[in-house]
């Protein structure tokens, strides 16, 4: 993360659990050290030539550890940035812990509360019952606007670089964010395309590619909870089938993305016959990242039970519309 002190200077800061650890290392270096002299002195006064090239071997190995944790000994402003290790605390609100963002206010004895939470205190500060939510932590504010860094989902080929105040909202709706598998015992999550091909490798029993606007069949159990339908650009949906044993069986389709929108640029159309009767369906597909199991759908078609083949299958028509101009 990154602080902008001035135009000419940086300041780089790296999230930290908390400070005492570092404070207990620093307490036992400095221990050591005492207790390294010691022994020097109550021998000729003078460390040994071993012991001294054990310090220097001590001594690089901190100094690479320090590399290691972006900070550089000796030459901490090296091309006009600084490092520091600050407390992730630090930039959570103390009343509802969600990261602070502008503008932030603070009581007169210098309390800090969110604008959110401002309201919800009567403007009464929770330490110190001083007003709060009229005055300003500027300092404070201008701290946190600078501070940027890449999002969560970088590996996974987001290229954002985000101020602190915007980034948990960013990453709440990344299109970058992990995918989970919808397949029931399966842990797996990553990109779309890599669960579009773990989809093709871990379970091509219940796989099948498709091309847009042209339909395709296929053929259900009764109890069959899913079928994956693998889109020819690498989007990845699922067909849902829920049996209810007096009403029929309850279809739909959502897409597995990360988009932010409810429903994107998909709509689907189902088709059933059965019994000289016919169904036909068609509405918008909606974006899901896990799938908890359960019909998530609000809009779905039901097949009643008399469409089902004397071997217990239900064989359906599907085409899945990449286009725009979707009824929402």
């Amino acid at each position: 993360m990154k602080v902008a002190i001035s135009e000419e200077m940086m300041a780089r800061f790296c999230l930290d659990e908390g400070t005492s650890g570092s404070k207990r290392r620093k307490r036992g270096s400095e221990e050591d050290e005492n207790s390294r002299k010691k022994t020097c002195d109550r021998g000729k006064g003078e460390c040994s030539e071993a012991e001294e090239e054990s310090s220097d071997e001590v001594g690089d190995e901190v100094e690479e550890m320090a590399e290691d944790e972006g900070f550089r000994r000796g030459n901490n402003n090296k091309n006009g940035e600084f490092n520091f290790r600050i407390d992730s605390e630090v930039l959570d609100c103390s009343i509802c812990f969600e990261p602070l963002r502008p503008p932030i206010f603070q009581c007169r004895n210098g309390h800090i509360a969110c604008y959110i939470c401002c309201p919800k205190l009567l403007n009464k500060c929770h330490v110190c019952s001083q007003p709060i939510g009229n005055r300003r932590c500027i300092a404070l504010e201008k701290v946190i606007e600078s501070m940027l860094s890449p999002c969560k989902y970088a590996n996974l080929g987001c290229r954002a670089v985000l101020s602190f105040a915007v980034k948990a909202d960013h990453e709440e709706c990344c299109g970058h964010a992990a995918l989970f598998c919808p397949i029931s015992n399966c842990t797996f999550s990553g990109s779309r395309n890599l669960l579009f091909a773990h989809a093709k490798r871990k379970h091509g029993n219940i796989s099948m590619n498709f091309s847009y606007n042209l339909s395709f069949m296929i053929a259900l159990e009764k109890h069959q909870r899913c079928m994956i339908l693998l889109g020819e650009d690498g989007h990845f949906f699922l067909l849902l089938n829920c049996h209810e044993t007096f009403l029929g069986n309850i279809l739909s389709v959502i897409c597995m993305t990360s988009s932010s929108p409810e429903y994107d640029e998909f709509s689907y159309e189902l088709g059933a016959d059965g019994g000289g009767s016919s169904l036909r369906f068609r509405t918008w597909a909606e974006n899901i990242r896990k799938w908890n199991g359960f019909h998530s759908s609000k809009i779905f078609l039901v097949v009643p039970n008399s469409f089902f083949t004397s071997n217990s299958q239900l064989v359906i028509s599907a085409c899945i519309y990449k286009s725009i101009g979707v009824v929402k």
